[in-house]
């Protein structure tokens, strides 16, 4: 009985941490969740995914296209495998969601367990946007293109930027 509370205690304290982690990200208090962060195990998609949006405040793209590199190898292999139910109402809801930058969010194990889908775009969407602004053209069409039918307007802009600079450069040889 004293295991299993101690067990309960432990479990909402990390639940706690993680909330604090994620309310200091959306408040852009990124330093101070970096801090928190490199506290938390390693070998967490929650930890990595929001580590990476630390690094790209910063502008330490390189890591973190790493960081989200290994929030992938450790992404659940089953999760999000059920399609949720989706009426016209959250179909129209989604396509203006998908007009925002939604992927600089903090994420949470519970919502990679509700939203794997969703959490697995945005890592695409985040290593883009690093790809992007590191000017490695050629990674952006490969990493974008495969989400360019879901219209998430960073993806669809990223694309757009990446086409250009490519034909630019095509022109010059």
């Amino acid at each position: 009985m004293l295991l299993s509370a101690e067990k309960q205690s432990s479990t909402a304290a990390e639940k706690s941490e993680e909330e604090l982690i994620a309310q200091l990200i959306t408040q852009q208090r990124f330093a101070d969740a970096y801090l928190l962060l490199q506290k938390e195990a390693a070998d967490s998609t929650v930890t990595q995914y929001n580590l990476s949006l630390c690094y790209y405040s910063a502008g330490k793209y390189r890591e973190a296209i790493l960081s989200l590199d290994k929030a992938q190898q450790l992404f659940p292999v089953n999760a999000g495998q059920t399609k949720p139910f989706a009426d016209s109402f959250y179909t129209a809801m989604l396509a203006q969601q998908n007009q925002l930058d939604r992927h600089y969010q903090p994420i949470s194990q519970k919502y990679i367990n509700l939203m794997a889908p969703v959490v697995a775009d945005a890592i695409i969407r985040l290593k883009t946007d690093c790809w992007l602004q590191m000017g490695h053209y050629n990674k952006v069409v490969e990493l974008a293109t495969p989400l360019a039918y879901k219209n998430y307007r960073n993806i669809s802009e990223a694309l757009a930027i990446a086409k250009q600079n490519l034909e630019k450069h095509e022109h010059r040889i």
